[in-house]
């Protein structure tokens, strides 16, 4: 503690100790000041009136110190309340305020007297202050507890509850939303001012009521501004819940809302994690109901598995997810109805497709998926307008195309995501629909693995502006536009660019890592450290990687750690130490399945070829380029852009030492403009990679570059 924030501590207690037992009229500066004790300022005698004025400047300042002396010792004796912990329910997040608030209703029952002094201080102005010749300015205070609260009291308002409130309000405020920095203390010092006038003027009513109506201004006022008004509904759904629980031993009635509040977590796509605590909690509910096997308590069942799994694979608990998958489709067997039987299962091979697809098994996924869009396209032939099975078969042609992409096959994932995109937008018309939105930005990934980065961050910063209208700013499909366009401005080389993006963005918080999504916040700091390693930074990213990787290894076979890996490798190598990428490549495929991954493969062997030319293993690099050309037999396009850039490789390395032939050959995909079969060149325009390809054939001066027509205007013409 400074040494003024030791006088301000001492003058209020000094002044605590007076304005207990005096009139705050009778009170005279020079009686504070005798009572101040103050050992180690190596000034024992009595201190005067002048002094305590030089100090605290104003008697506002004064009983404001007085104030929050008194208020800190109550708290003491009533027990250091422990750093609080995130509640699990908002129901749980206002009783947490409400019990602080009663802590401080108290005190104001306990200090009475001195509370009712303190309120004809704090608004009291010295004469002496409305001389002209007075200084307009506040003083200057510490920015610390102690000068926050004289600098409050300057100013007529009273913080000495804040301290006290402010991580309860944060905590309390985790539960639904991730409370922006110094939101948490703005909004104790404003409730703690607010509650003093309440308290004060409130002397005979209930301590209980008074923090209850207290904390209900705190949400209402801030917390919904902040979280949104989603959470209305999910504290009518929880109230409701805790009522349907004392009401006696009914689990239907139980279960039913326990639905609510399910539904209420899973349409705006925020609590992930506790949406999935939910979901099996229903589970078990329904389980317990009197008729589980009747075939409405299936249907209900296998629709809460589903529910479940989905909130957990966005969570990126993917074994928790392929178990609930799992378990839904078993139950879809017992339903009687043939055609709901079936169009539970395929939802399910959906589901489990796009779990195998995210663990970085895509070819299988592909598979999974393929089998239940042709399931549901069956359903869906004939129908007109936007029937359910529609809705059903188009979103899973949409996982078709993402599955295809991830798999190598980027000419087919993109042609199907333009299928889809312009399906939805000729069956819903509106290019602001949400689905049409969807759509938009499942292209922009398509483009994105096709090698086509500036036409996909053109679309996904569109599309992703739009969804970010219309959801929340810490849900889960906002932040994974945002690293999906971090994605595509890394693939552009303009890390500045992903580094604003993502530390703008909630995802990469640990609060989003906790109740959101756990794998979407990886993704982003692993996008993040890369940006870094780009822009020079290489230590730091080489650290983050590495606690990332460290942090993931418990799953060695998910695509998430294999990625993080691959991505510590190639920053290791840009760090001029191609020895240890090529330990951390070798670990990543020892953990690499088949068919697995095609395009995870392609990057491993490419950077693996980079790491043996670094070292002037020639022959060795050669070999993992020729196991790369040989993926085309798993699926991968040829001219993938993996695969373009290991024929880059090969080229500049036969620059460098001083040969030129072959290098036609070598540039010639890359360098080609003629439109493959999804309509566009297998490098877009602005590429990276295309631009290098072009720098080395005119310094070369052995390749041909293609002549393009010159364009003209035909309004200049």
């Amino acid at each position: 503690m400074s040494a003024q924030d030791r006088r301000l501590s001492a003058i209020g207690e000094a002044a605590a100790e007076v304005l207990r037992h005096t009139d705050y009229h009778l009170v005279r500066a020079e009686t504070v000041a005798a009572a101040v004790r103050l050992s180690r300022e190596g000034q024992s005698g009595r201190r005067s009136a002048v002094w305590l004025y030089n100090e605290v400047k104003s008697r506002r300042v004064l009983v404001a110190l007085a104030l929050h002396h008194a208020f800190l010792r109550f708290a003491e004796r009533n027990g250091p309340p422990p750093r609080p912990r995130t509640p699990g329910s908002l129901v749980e997040a206002r009783d947490l305020l409400t019990q602080a608030l009663l802590v401080v209703a108290r005190f104001h029952r306990a200090e009475a007297f001195l509370t009712q002094q303190v309120q004809l201080g704090i608004g009291d102005i010295a004469t002496s202050e409305k001389r002209p010749s007075t200084p307009q300015g506040p003083p200057s205070w510490p920015d610390t507890a102690m000068g926050r609260v004289a600098s409050a009291g300057w100013a007529g308002r009273v913080v000495a509850y804040a301290d006290h409130l402010t991580p309860v309000i944060a905590a309390a405020a985790g539960a639904v939303c991730l409370p922006p920095p110094g939101w948490a203390r703005a909004c104790a010092e404003k409730l703690s001012d607010l509650a003093f006038d309440a308290l004060t003027d409130d002397l005979d009513g209930p301590v209980d009521r008074q923090a209850a109506a207290l904390g209900a201004h705190w949400y209402e006022r801030h917390l919904i501004p902040l979280a949104g008004t989603w959470i209305n509904d999910l504290d009518v759904a929880e109230r409701a819940r805790d009522v349907a629980r004392r009401g006696g031993p009914d689990a239907r009635a139980e279960a039913d809302a326990q639905a609510n509040v399910l539904r209420s977590l899973l349409d705006t796509g925020v609590l992930l994690e506790r949406a999935a605590r939910e979901a099996a909690e229903l589970s078990r509910l329904l389980s317990l109901d009197g008729a589980p096997s009747s075939e409405a308590g299936l249907r209900s069942r296998c629709d809460v598995e589903s529910r479940r799994g989905l909130a957990l694979l966005r969570y990126g608990d993917l074994d928790a997810a392929r178990a609930g998958f799992e378990a839904s489709l078993e139950i879809a067997g017992g339903v009687r109805d043939a055609e709901v039987a079936a169009s539970y299962e395929a939802r399910a091979r959906h589901n489990l497709g796009e779990v195998l697809v995210e663990a970085g098994r895509p070819v299988e996924g592909s598979r999974l998926i393929e089998r239940a869009r042709s399931a549901r396209e069956e359903a869906a032939a004939g129908a007109s307008g936007v029937p359910p099975e529609w809705r059903r078969y188009t979103l899973t042609a949409q996982a078709a195309a993402r599955a295809a992409s991830r798999a190598g096959r980027v000419a087919d994932g993109l042609v199907r995501a333009s299928a889809v995109a312009a399906d939805r937008q000729a069956r819903l018309g509106d290019p602001g629909d949400i689905n049409v939105v969807a759509a938009r930005v499942s292209l922009g990934e398509a483009l994105l693995e096709a090698g086509q980065p500036i036409e996909a961050r053109h679309l996904i910063q569109e599309a992703g502006r739009q969804r970010a209208d219309l959801l929340q700013p810490t849900a889960y499909w906002p932040n994974h536009d945002t690293v999906l366009l971090a994605r595509a401005e890394l693939a552009l080389r303009d890390p500045s660019a992903v580094l604003r993006l993502l530390e703008r963005a909630p995802v990469l918080d640990d609060w989003f890592a906790a109740h959101v999504s756990f794998r979407l916040w990886a993704e982003a700091r692993t996008a993040h450290a890369t940006a870094m390693a780009l822009g020079d930074d290489t230590g730091t990213a080489l650290g983050a990687l590495e606690e990332l990787a460290d942090l993931l290894a418990a799953a060695p076979e998910d695509g998430l750690v294999l990625s993080v890996r691959r991505a510590l490798a190639e920053v290791q190598l840009w760090n001029d130490d191609p020895a240890a990428a090529a330990a951390t490549l070798k670990r990543v495929r020892a953990d690499e399945t088949d068919p697995g991954d095609p395009p995870g493969r392609a990057r491993t062997l490419l950077l693996a070829a980079r790491c043996e030319d670094a070292r002037g293993d020639a022959k060795a690099a050669e070999r993992h380029r020729a196991a790369l050309a040989e993926l085309t037999a798993l699926g991968l396009d040829p001219l993938h852009p993996l695969l373009l850039e290991s024929r880059y490789d090969q080229a500049a390395r036969r620059f460098e030492s001083g040969r030129f032939d072959g290098l036609d050959g070598l540039l010639a995909p890359l360098l080609d403009r003629e439109p493959v079969s999804h309509g566009r060149p297998a490098l877009g325009d602005g590429h990276p990679l295309l631009l290098k390809a072009v720098t080395l054939a005119d310094r070369s001066g052995a390749v041909d570059l293609p002549r393009a027509p010159r364009q003209v205007l035909w309004e200049d013409a």
